[in-house]
């Protein structure tokens, strides 16, 4: 992904007020234009939220200097720090290495710090630098405010990797897996299907136990307690072992002259092969004796191997998003913080087959 002359510019100006003093000249528009082979319009965008801010004070015919609100600019340790807890699961690991890559290589100093606890995350913190912005990966589990108050300290801006955290002052990005599963499940009754399983963690985390929730809604289910057909993994997704998802799948009992349940939603297990494997152990055969949809990235063929519909984000459209919003929060960009739900898609590899009911 290229990042907009605007921004390039704004942090270009930004780097300069730092390590100057209120009132010292900074570069001309025309030097600046031709600098980022850019025009005077884009140059003046870039310029306008800095000038507000008092960084930068611009007369006309005087030219650009930095102005007397810059007098207590930091001297920033990193353009970027990105915060993760340590997890199994290695689509996480790998949207942290992607993003890093990218980031250093339009040039942002970009830190990293894992940690097993909050606790362990403050005392690596307690010698750090502040930041311009900061990207925190919990996945999935409690963020005390606290925490987010000490991060908050560090950094100018801060952005949450997944949808567990919203209605707080941090651009939030991730996708809206209650609005994955009822894609699913739509799919599925289409096409006939009216006893459906959905297998997913037993975890208590938001997003989690929406999901689960969502599930009874969407299968009219009024009892007390969890639908039957709701299979549960002691695991936060993307961590499942081959013993766990065979373990929670069932045999598939008669219901009458019928099969208890005709197909089954899956969550949370990243790793295609072994779904493959444990489908096999059940004797479950997607596509011929009942229908199977994936949720996750369906860019990633490790997910669905080619072999599993699958629903989800775009793997691609999670790292442009995720370089994007850093970019504009370095760069200054006068945005207020958001929640960035990811786009919502469906491949079909033919797990799904048409019950006549």
């Amino acid at each position: 992904m290229t990042e907009k002359p605007e921004f390039r510019v704004r942090k270009y100006l930004l780097d300069l007020i730092v390590q100057q003093a209120p009132g010292d000249r900074l570069p001309r528009v025309r030097d600046l234009m031709a600098q980022f082979h850019t025009s005077q319009r884009v140059v003046e965008r870039a310029t306008r939220p800095l000038i507000e801010k008092g960084l930068i004070s611009s007369r006309r015919g005087a030219g650009l200097h930095v102005g007397a609100g810059a007098v207590s600019a930091p001297e920033y340790a990193a353009d970027c720090l990105i915060l993760y807890r340590s997890s199994e699961s290695r689509l996480a690991r790998n949207l942290l290495m992607e993003l890093e890559k990218r980031l250093r290589r339009s040039g942002l100093r970009v830190n990293m710090i894992g940690f097993a606890s909050e606790e362990t995350a403050l005392e690596k913190m307690a010698g750090h630098g502040p930041v311009r912005c900061c990207l925190l990966q919990a996945n999935f589990e409690i963020v005390t405010v606290g925490f987010l108050a000490k991060i908050r300290q560090l950094t100018d801006h801060l952005i949450i990797d997944g949808v567990s955290v919203t209605g707080i002052d941090a651009d939030v990005i991730g996708t809206n897996w209650r609005e994955a599963l009822s894609t699913a499940y739509r799919e599925l009754s289409a096409r006939g299907h009216r006893r459906i399983g959905f297998l997913t963690s037993s975890h208590d985390a938001r997003q989690i136990a929406m999901a689960r929730r969502e599930f009874n809604l969407l299968s009219s289910w009024k009892s007390e307690g969890d639908h039957p057909l709701l299979f549960q993994v002691p695991r936060l997704p993307g961590s499942y072992r081959y013993e766990d998802v065979v373990q929670a799948l069932p045999e598939r009992r008669m219901h009458g002259k019928q099969p208890e349940y005709s197909a089954l939603i899956v969550w949370g297990l990243v790793d295609g092969y072994l779904l493959d494997r444990a489908l096999g152990e059940c004797r479950l055969l997607p596509g011929k004796e009942f229908s199977i949809i994936v949720l996750g990235s369906v860019d990633v063929e490790s997910e669905h191997v080619a072999r599993f519909d699958i629903v989800g984000n775009l793997n691609s459209e999670k790292f442009d998003t995720f370089e994007r919003i850093v970019h504009e929060r370095i760069a200054g960009a006068d945005v207020k913080p958001a929640t960035h739900y990811l786009p919502i898609h469906f491949r079909q590899h033919g797990s799904i087959s048409l019950l006549d009911d």
